[in-house]
């Protein structure tokens, strides 16, 4: 008699069922599924952390740089300055057009394309499976480093969205041939092209991937082309209902007509592409200057390679995934080998898009703060592409008994760990107590016996169940710690804001001091009205604060302090005397504190992986606000 087959566990399939017609009938909503809804849950939710307090932080220099062209010309005068995204601006003067001019305004366009991102895998459930692009989705929504780059103004959001949707557009269309994966993938091509000068990292990975998977992506190509043939060349009668009633989704040729030609398809793509690239370069056609400024692109982008730093550099995106995604990383890399012992072309290129934009991070001196999120879009889908397996193993013989218990045992030692570890960063040590300064082992100790206890558990077992079990509570204590980095990298206080590097340099408390003090002693000046008093920038050209100031109406700007006019209220930078033979009573305020956890010693430093919070940073980029004494 031969054995019973074991029993796997339940099976949960990757690919939708097909019904049978009956079953279709009973259902009033047939696409109403709960992988739709879970989609539009996460969508919801990934609005919600875009949009919820957009204007919590106030915009820094870098933001305000790029809001203030689009105020010019929502303003109808001149942009004044040389460098910007052209897809910025042309979002953000139709914000400002349609729903008036603030920061929640000059952050929503970001806030839509980080939500776009999100969204974006549900067009690769045919490649990567339901589970992988659920995933993905999932780890995009709640990624604090996503969140904080689509609730911040900044053009390398505008390129991870793009590449996106070339991506998706392209595997899309070589499968089915759709015209609507060809625009999608003409869209995004345009984004991508009016984002900033990161393009050009962006291009050079993916040429370099298809060069090196020549053959593969000309075969790719051709599959696109036969299908869109294919698709051109099928009759209306083609198109009638099959046996069971369903629609056919297979195309049959009209032999008596010629061979369709596939090229028109390519050209209306081709057309909608130059329509949308110059539309988002130009504004609407109301910034010719916008193309110019694409040319542009590439001498900015080969000054980031400069061996002496930038003001506006920011950390690489290896230190910031680090610190800022771990659970991402160690399944990214976990699903990276992964993907390298497969042929799959679709997730050899998520890999090499992954790699080939961190080496060039690496490489370049002056990259700005958001370039990461060009590493983390390709990272999310192969994290996603481990954990997909790691979810498919434990369906099918994953259980409570086994991994749950190891699940428990890891949250409950990290737990243990937390709290010893908390305690000796808030101890004062005396030199001689031994116990007090060797106290941090107690969590490497833990973490040492929750090793043990998954080795052990493995032999008593079996191996793959230990693995699992010990996987699954990674997963669970990294979701917990991006839960938590997320909520205080995003809405945390403002003077918290300097300890993240992500931010680069992110405008200090002293700027809202300054102009709210200018506010209220034009209110008390002129009788009520706010923004009246006559103001003068001396030397002083600081976008965030000329932001902050851009709807006060006698505010005037001169290259120094000695060329500046007597005003009620006169701005400096520090360290500057008035020379005007007036009284004038002065007040420093500080409008942006630059910190670097670089030198930190060892307890200040753990101290600062878990609460970003240290004491205050150096007061610097400070100006002076000079205002003429009340006449009684």
């Amino acid at each position: 008699m031969p054995p019973p087959l074991p029993v796997a566990g339940p099976i949960i399939e990757d690919e939708p069922r097909v019904e049978t017609r009956r079953e279709a009938e009973s259902e009033p909503f047939p696409w109403l599924t709960l992988e739709t809804v879970l989609y539009a849950l996460l969508l919801i939710l990934a609005l919600a952390l875009r949009l919820w307090r957009l204007d919590h932080y106030p915009l820094s220099d870098a933001e305000a740089a790029q809001s203030w062209p689009a105020l010019q010309l929502y303003r109808g005068g001149p942009l004044g300055v040389a460098s910007y995204s052209p897809l910025l601006l042309s979002l953000n003067a139709l914000a400002f057009f349609l729903l008036g001019v603030n920061d929640f305004t000059a952050r929503l366009a970001p806030a839509l394309l980080g939500s776009l991102i999100v969204i974006l895998p549900v067009t690769l459930r045919r490649q990567l499976g339901r589970r992988a692009c659920l995933l993905a989705a999932a780890l995009l929504a709640f990624s604090p480093t996503a969140v904080f780059l689509s609730r911040t103004l900044n053009s390398e959001i505008g390129l991870a969205a793009g590449a996106l949707m070339v991506v998706t557009g392209f595997f899309n269309w070589t499968e089915d041939g759709r015209r609507s994966s060809l625009l999608l993938a003409a869209a995004g091509l345009a984004l991508l092209l009016t984002s900033g000068p990161m393009v050009i990292s962006v291009l050079i990975v993916f040429g370099l991937i298809i060069a090196l998977k020549f053959s593969a992506f000309k075969a790719l190509w051709q599959n696109g082309l036969d299908h869109l043939t294919a698709t051109q060349a099928t009759t209306p009668e083609s198109q009638a209902t099959s046996e069971d009633g369903q629609l056919s989704h297979l195309p049959t040729p009209n032999p008596q007509s010629p061979a369709p030609d596939p090229y028109p398809s390519l050209r209306h793509a081709g057309l909608f592409f130059l329509v949308s690239l110059v539309l988002l370069a130009t504004a609407g056609l109301f910034n010719i200057g916008g193309l110019g400024i694409l040319s542009g692109f590439l001498p900015e982008w080969l000054s980031r390679f400069n061996l002496q730093g930038r003001p506006d550099a920011g950390f690489n995106a290896v230190f910031l995934l680090t610190i800022y995604e771990p659970l991402l990383v160690l399944a990214g890399l976990a699903g990276l080998a992964y993907v390298l012992l497969e042929k799959d072309l679709l997730k050899q290129t998520l890999g090499g898009w992954f790699a080939g934009l961190v080496i060039l991070d690496l490489v370049m001196i002056g990259r700005p703060t958001g370039n990461v999120i060009l590493s983390l879009v390709p990272l999310a889908f192969l994290a996603a592409i481990a954990l997909a397996e790691l979810w498919h193993s434990l369906a099918w013989e994953g259980s409570w008994g086994n991994e749950g218990l190891l699940l428990v045992a890891g949250l409950v030692i990290g737990s243990f760990s937390y709290i010893g570890l908390t305690g000796w960063l808030v101890r004062t040590c005396n030199p001689d107590d031994t116990i007090c300064q060797y106290a941090w082992l107690q969590p490497v100790a833990a973490l040492g016996l929750f090793i043990i206890i998954t080795i052990f558990f493995g032999f008593m077992t079996n191996g793959g169940a230990a693995a699992r079990g010990a996987a699954l509570a990674g997963v669970a204590i990294g979701l917990l710690a991006a839960l938590s980095i997320g909520w205080r990298l995003n809405y945390g206080p403002l003077m918290n804001l300097a300890y993240q590097p992500l931010a680069g340099i992110p405008p200090s408390t002293g700027l809202m001091a300054l102009t709210e003090t200018l506010t209220r002693q034009s209110a008390e000046r002129t009788g009520g009205q706010q923004t009246a008093l006559d103001t003068t920038l001396a030397g002083v050209t600081r976008p965030a604060l000329l932001w902050r100031l851009r709807d006060f109406e006698q505010l005037t700007q001169v290259g120094s302090a000695a060329e500046a006019q007597p005003t009620t209220a006169i701005i400096t930078p520090a360290n500057v005397e008035l020379g005007m033979g007036q009284p004038y009573l002065g007040q420093g305020f500080t409008l942006d504190a630059p910190w670097s956890p670089v030198g930190l010693p060892a307890k200040e430093l753990v101290n600062w992986l878990l609460y970003r919070d240290l004491t205050p940073p150096a007061q610097e980029n400070q100006v002076i606000l000079w205002l003429q004494p009340e006449r009684n």
